[in-house]
């Protein structure tokens, strides 16, 4: 009797040491308000309850398995949700309009993050699959509005809408991340394009470094898109090359926090003149009180490309939001895009202005 109580007191303490050394967790944000978008199309504006006002909703797991040795396997998978009707998964769509017409953004289902890995504190981290790519890394650091939501996000002015809503993100791929080395860290990432009797075609590679130590934090990345081949969900022609550079930094005073960023972007196809994009982004983010926030950021799209006028655009946008807890909080935000006359980076009619307005809850869970 003895030998038996000793016995299972032994497979307890191991049983307990394994469930502490492996965790996974699930995770995620709903976010839902009343939402009013006006692209200058001669419908009008449209009114409703949307989903991702301040940040995409989404769901997600994401685990760990301690290997020893300071050796971690890690996974994530992560989805968003369109909370407004209940979808559970986005499917891959492709753009009518804009620099990405005929691209489908390559994932459904998981089209968030879908990685296994490997991390060290001292060697870094290894991951692959599908994941945002090291100049998406870089601008949501830099960005007052963060990763996602429909007010302000960087990337739907910045590389003249190149990477807006999904594209950000690269399926197929490797990627690496150094430690931090007193504040320095490197990235690098390599997506296959897993086109027939080519490695490099519809591939994409991007290097990243950046700096964080104290109230500065710089950051810059360089990103290259190769769709020399056409092939589906890449059907749009002719074919191209895209080279993508950011350059952001923030800096904290307490009182308030600047953000700055740069780009320049080249879009090179065979027989018709490159285009060429510059962007700029100023930014504020300001603490008001123990619960409330306010942010705002001026951006322009400024279009360099050969023989074009007229094909420039500049978006304000502003929000404030109020925490009820750690995990939940309500927002308000307004955004205003001027566009050129021979340009509408919403998909709107070229040369009509376009604006949001939205109130809602976020919750984190």
């Amino acid at each position: 009797m003895k030998k038996s109580l000793l016995a299972l007191a032994v497979l307890g303490a191991f049983a307990g040491a394994a469930s502490a050394q492996s965790s996974v967790t699930v995770y995620g944000i709903v976010d839902l308000g009343f939402d009013k978008t006006d692209t200058g199309a001669a419908a009008g504006s449209t009114t409703g309850i949307k989903s991702g006002g301040q940040s995409s909703s989404r769901i997600g797991f994401k685990g760990t398995e301690d290997l020893g040795g300071g050796l971690n396997a890690i996974f994530q998978l992560e989805a968003t949700l369109q909370a407004d009707t209940g979808a559970g998964f986005a499917t891959p769509t492709a753009a009518t309009s804009g620099v990405n017409t005929g691209y489908a953004n390559g994932a459904g289902g998981f089209n968030r993050i879908a990685t296994v890995g490997l991390q060290s504190n001292a060697f870094g981290t290894v991951n692959l699959g599908r994941q945002a790519s090291v100049i998406k890394d870089a601008y949501d650091i830099v960005d007052p509005f963060g990763d996602g939501g429909t007010i302000a996000p960087i990337s739907a002015i910045f590389f003249g809408g190149l990477l807006n809503s999904d594209y950000g993100r690269i399926s197929n791929a490797v990627k690496y991340s150094t430690p931090s080395f007193g504040g320095f860290k490197a990235s690098a990432a390599y997506g296959f394009g897993e086109t027939t009797g080519s490695t490099s075609d519809n591939s994409n590679y991007g290097i990243g470094a950046g700096y964080a130590n104290g109230p500065l934090n710089v950051q810059f990345a360089y990103h290259n898109q190769d769709r020399l081949a056409t092939v589906a969900p890449l059907t749009v022609s002719p074919a191209r090359e895209n080279e993508l550079m950011f350059l952001g930094a923030t800096y904290n005073f307490g009182v308030v926090k600047l953000h700055g960023a740069y780009a320049d972007t080249s879009i090179s196809s065979a027989g018709v003149p490159d285009l060429e994009f510059q962007n700029y982004m100023l930014g504020v983010s300001v603490p008001l009180g123990a619960a409330g926030n306010l942010f705002a950021s001026y951006s322009v799209n400024d279009n360099k490309t050969t023989g074009v006028t007229n094909a420039d655009s500049q978006k304000a946008a502003i929000m404030y939001t109020y925490d009820l807890s750690k995990r939940t909080n309500l927002y308000t935000g307004y955004s205003h895009t001027s566009n050129d006359a021979n340009v509408n980076l919403a998909g709107g009619p070229n040369g009509q202005s376009n604006s949001a307005f939205n109130v809602g809850m976020r919750h984190k869970f």
